[in-house]
């Protein structure tokens, strides 16, 4: 696959040393020498991406641990039929033991900056990876899309773009720093890194051999505005007071760990798929008040939160409402900390609508009271096209070779996991059945997991390590380690099954050991 390719770019190159063998990779390790540059850099990297491309900066660094690199800056200058552009702005780490694998990192929410600006993709150089990332054509905050607002190549590189464009790069730059191609490529990403690993498996299914989807945004012009800005929606009274807060949120936790927290008692609610929870129950009596039970227009919220988001004819507008074992989550995410301000899901799908979500962005004094789920949705197909990665059309990468894995926390309070079940089943009936999609996708969900991480349940997991051991040995992920690190100390461990396996403790032991849980069959489906 990624192998196979060969790209071109103008820097100066040294050769290596040995390296430990693995499959498809050269003995001769490359040592790559980021000293200077050529005259000819820019105008080899033009041919090798397609738009402009900058080195603005070459120098070396090192990570805490001690691990040389080579310290890479460049730009990539994006424009659009109607002469709006965007500028790419990526970071690539080369080690000077580079073990002939890249690894690039997706990004979260709107981006606007480089997540290995900092030191989120050192743990991956100390381990010999070249690691990539970019802030998708803009600078800003990763909740403001004000970027967005009548520019259409900003839209796109957003969309679609910035990661193919970004591993184009990186690679070629890759390719004459140490005259190697990867043998392996990866990306990993979670929500809008989620739906961008998507967007590479669907539209740029060459780019890389294994491919890791957590939390997938991947119907994103849709997610925002119909699932949790219809949340936001449906928790305000008529003059746009909350009705769910955090003491109401305290009380139905309690309430839902007390009726689905299952055999071992961890705060885990293993699958809210099983868990029977009417939130009716919680009523305060006829003409009372008290700090635990909720109001009658509180049940009603609960009632639409926890089913899909429908329209006034009763018809579903986004697969799957908030999953039970959520609400711990609920604050921040669904509900605002501020007595005027949104939720974060709330906040989101208002810059979404104001500046993403329609040809025609309505910009600013646009409010997400203005929006009606009903009248409106339809208006949102056009742009779905243009970030939305829910096709499941995945034959050219799995021809390719390449390998997919997609997770999801089942506590997840922003991105509902029913969304990512619904999409991996629609791919498995495009292939015929389950065994078919697992030689090359499989899905993990995470119980007890919040958004991306955090939340009561294990939410650590190697991914790389995994996709890696998927792609390069053959090795089809029968279970994934799950841990959950608190001060510093490991406290539980799980094994995460392939969907639609789940782990059952099998009453011997520590419940806290991942050896005392054991594979039992799981429900297909959303529900």
């Amino acid at each position: 696959m990624l192998h196979r390719f060969r790209f071109l770019t103008g820097l100066v190159v040294a050769a290596g040393l040995a390296v430990a063998g693995s499959p498809g990779i050269a003995q001769a390790t490359p040592r790559p020498d980021c000293s200077t540059t050529t005259p000819a850099a820019a105008q080899k990297l033009l041919r090798a991406v397609g738009y402009p491309t900058t080195i603005t900066s070459l120098t070396t660094g090192a990570t805490a641990a001690g691990t040389r690199y080579c310290d890479v800056r460049a730009s990539i200058t994006v424009g659009a039929q109607d002469g709006s552009t965007s500028v790419i702005q990526l970071r690539l780490q080369a080690p000077i033991d580079w073990n002939r694998r890249y690894v690039q990192l997706g990004g979260g929410g709107f981006c606007g900056s480089i997540p290995t600006a900092g030191t989120s993709g050192n743990g991956n150089v100390d381990l010999g990876y070249a690691v990539a990332s970019d802030d998708t054509g803009h600078v800003g905050g990763g909740s403001d899309a004000s970027f967005a607002y009548n520019n259409t190549a900003a839209q796109n590189t957003w969309g679609y773009l910035s990661e193919h464009l970004t591993a184009l790069a990186a690679k070629a730059i890759l390719k004459e720093l140490t005259h190697h191609t990867p043998a392996y490529s990866y990306f990993v990403g979670c929500s809008t890194g989620g739906r961008q690993a998507l967007i590479e498996a669907q539209r740029w299914p060459g780019d890389f051999d294994g491919i890791v989807a957590g939390a997938p945004a991947n119907r994103q012009n849709y997610l925002a505005p119909l699932s949790q800005g219809v949340r936001e929606l449906q928790n305000r009274d008529a003059d746009h007071r909350q009705i769910i807060n955090a003491a109401a949120a305290a009380v139905v936790n309690q309430a839902v760990l007390a009726a689905c927290d299952g055999v071992v008692k961890d705060g885990v609610v293993d699958d809210p798929r099983a868990c029977r929870f009417d939130p009716a129950t919680l009523l305060c009596p006829a003409g009372t008040t008290g700090p635990g039970c909720l109001s009658a227009a509180q049940v009603a919220v609960l009632q639409k939160w926890y089913d899909s988001p429908r329209d006034d004819q009763g018809r579903e507008l986004y697969p799957g409402g908030l999953p039970l074992g959520s609400e711990g989550g609920w604050v921040g995410a669904d509900i605002s900390t501020s007595p005027t301000g949104l939720s974060g899901g709330g906040a989101y799908a208002e810059q979404v609508l104001r500046y993403l979500a329609f040809p025609t962005d309505p910009g600013p004094s646009y409010a997400l009271w203005d929006f009606d789920p009903s009248r409106d949705a339809a208006k949102l197909d056009p742009m779905a096209k243009v970030y939305n990665a829910d096709t499941t059309d995945l034959d050219a990468f799995r021809k390719a070779g390449g390998k997919l894995m997609l997770y999801h926390g089942l506590a997840d309070p922003l991105i509902t996991a029913f969304g990512t079940i619904q999409y991996y089943e629609d791919v498995v009936t495009r292939y015929g059945s389950l065994a078919s999609t697992q030689q090359f996708a499989r899905l993990f969900l995470l119980p007890g997991v919040y958004h991306c991480s955090g939340g009561p349940g294990a939410d650590r997991v190697d991914w790389l390590g995994a996709i890696r051991d998927w792609t390069e040995r053959g090795q089809a992920p029968a279970s994934v380690l799950a841990s959950k690190v608190s001060g510093g100390a490991t406290t539980m461990q799980r094994p995460v099954y392939p969907y639609p396996l789940q782990a059952s403790y099998d009453g011997s032991g520590d419940p806290n050991v991942a050896a005392n849980w054991e594979p039992v069959p799981g429900p297909r489906g959303r529900h």
